[in-house]
């Protein structure tokens, strides 16, 4: 995606009748990386895992030319803004939609004052490739999930 092609590009804060379709997202977007690290997506235990990151984290969907293609799930820790996940559609994956969207959380936290902190799956080494190469750098480890943070922006 060329900055031009940004430009187009808006964010808006998700409401109650999101949820499926958040939920839609995510089954597309994280089930394989789910299946991979845990075993079969299993729809009960799932849905159980995504009410709370919908109703404890403030959400926003990212769309393009009216199409949703994303979203975003924020909360705060250690005085950072944490990102909790970022989820493409898998259409829109490889297009530049994801670094768009941790950008701007980069610099909405910079906005703030504050760092912003994450953690990616082990498994997960596309996105640890993409955090690294966007300046995150390690600040610890699980023994799952690697936990990255990238410095308030100058």
């Amino acid at each position: 995606m060329s900055s031009a092609e940004a430009t187009s590009v808006k964010e808006r804060l998700a409401t109650q009748e999101d949820h499926q379709w958040l939920y839609e997202l995510h089954e597309q977007a994280h089930r394989t990386l789910v299946e991979l690290a845990y075993g079969p997506w299993k729809e009960d235990q799932q849905r159980a895992f995504f009410a709370p990151l919908v109703n404890d984290h403030e959400v926003f969907i990212f769309c393009d030319g009216g199409r949703q293609v994303g979203a975003v799930y924020l909360g705060e820790r250690d005085g950072d803004v944490w990102l909790e996940l970022v989820e493409v559609l898998p259409e829109f994956q490889g297009r530049g939609y994801g670094t768009f969207a941790l950008r701007w959380v980069v610099q909405r936290a910079s906005e703030q004052g504050a760092g912003t902190l994450l953690q990616v799956h082990r498994v997960n080494r596309d996105a640890h490739r993409l955090y690294l190469a966007e300046g995150f750098s390690p600040a610890g480890e699980t023994k799952t999930h690697h936990l990255l943070r990238k410095s308030v922006q100058s």
